[in-house]
């Protein structure tokens, strides 16, 4: 049939139609959203120019900026501030292990500031501070309308001063003043020792920079010494550091597979994959992960790693739940950065970490911790005999 040059209009018109609609809602798009974010930048700039002509003061308006950048920040999370200099430099020397202070690990939980770790061999561990401690005072100064920014400045500070921590701790009646010393600590992020029949304890205090090479490189020597059969990874009261360098040493125990996957609110790169490479450190031997409440963060990372693909048992008690990116993001014109929550952890099964945490495999009591043998450390002795027998067992079955 012939077909009129009306029929043959109609496609041609639908097509012209569909793509000038979407032309149209792109242009509406574009504009409601420009909109938004003008009108938002108008409400400041009108806040700013009533301060500017009517406070009853001069005031420098780089404090202005400040203080605007604080608030907006202020909305987000407990992790997200502006640093000035001295704050950036005091973050930079941390990662690499070195810094003045009195060796005590601080977040804020419930509107209040808690200890969630404690250096070893630090002024605050010999003075008898404790993890779970909520910090009420600096220098009878209460913390109660304190960033932890302005907190961290109360506390830390050159070797040799003094400084007055009023605490409150659980089942005690009234708050406790214990005078601590500043001193320079530099901290070695890994503490390796040979335990019984070939089973090799690894503290990590913190992620750092060189973490994973301090790590490799004992356990290497030990087990070119005598054979390492197996390894319990303490991450007790470890408060997180570098994602870099705990994604490395969750590789020295894996041969492939994600490590973690970082998840971002838009963008191309809105989601991320770490992976494993080929290699693993200790090939078949078993190992035990001990985490605690004070494990945040990058510890949470290397003990769900290793958990999700079976290559470890985690024994101990849930973790803090700390499974969140800051990025560091320079303020040119004022000279400062701004710490920014970017992204959240994710396990390699998918799991989220921030606000959860992570869940041993064998639990034990917080207050098993108070006794005088290190009982954790027991369990996951016991754990790793545990492991050592399925082994046998497999292998003499197929006999």
């Amino acid at each position: 049939m012939e077909r009129t040059p009306n029929s043959s209009l109609i496609p041609q018109l639908c097509l012209l139609l569909s793509v000038l609609s979407g032309v149209l809602l792109g242009v509406v798009t574009f504009r409601y959203l420009h909109h938004e974010e003008a009108a938002t930048q108008s409400h400041i700039a009108q806040a700013l120019d009533q301060i500017r002509d009517h406070y009853v003061e001069d005031i420098d308006e780089d404090t202005l900026a400040q203080g605007a950048i604080d608030g907006m920040l202020g909305q987000l999370d407990n992790y997200s501030v502006l640093l000035d200099a001295s704050q950036f430099a005091q973050l930079r020397q941390e990662s690499e292990g070195a810094f003045s202070g009195v060796g005590i690990e601080i977040e804020r939980r419930d509107d209040t500031f808690e200890i969630i770790a404690l250096i070893s061999d630090s002024p605050a561990f010999h003075a008898g501070i404790k993890t779970g401690d909520r910090l009420q005072a600096v220098d009878d100064m209460p913390t109660a309308n304190l960033d932890m920014n302005q907190l961290i400045s109360l506390v830390k500070g050159e070797p040799g001063t003094a400084v007055k921590l009023t605490l409150l701790r659980e089942n005690f009646p009234q708050a406790l003043n214990i005078r601590v010393v500043r001193s320079q600590l530099t901290v070695a992020s890994a503490t390796v020792r040979r335990l019984e029949a070939g089973v090799v304890h690894a503290r990590l205090t913190k992620f750092q920079q060189r973490t994973a090479d301090e790590l490799a490189s004992a356990l290497t020597r030990l087990n070119n010494d005598s054979p390492v059969r197996g390894l319990i990874l303490d991450l007790r009261n470890n408060p997180g550091g570098l994602l870099s360098s705990a994604i490395a040493v969750a590789d020295l125990f894996l041969q492939r597979g994600v490590i973690v996957t970082t998840r971002k609110r838009r963008g191309k790169s809105a989601q991320q994959h770490f992976r494993a490479t080929l290699g693993d450190i200790l090939p078949g031997r078993p190992i035990a992960v001990l985490i605690n409440g004070g494990s945040a963060s990058a510890a949470e990372v290397v003990a769900a790693a290793l958990r999700d693909h079976r290559r470890a048992t985690l024994v101990g008690a849930r973790s803090f739940g700390k499974g969140s990116v800051q990025t560091l993001m320079p303020t040119l014109g004022l000279r400062q950065t701004i710490k920014l929550t970017t992204a959240e952890y994710f396990s390699p099964q998918g799991l989220a970490i921030n606000n959860v945490g992570v869940d041993p495999d064998v639990l034990i009591k917080e207050a098993s911790a108070a006794a005088n043998t290190d009982l954790w450390l027991d369990a996951a002795i016991a754990a790793l005999k545990h492991m050592d027998l399925g082994v046998e067992q497999r292998l003499s079955g197929t006999d």
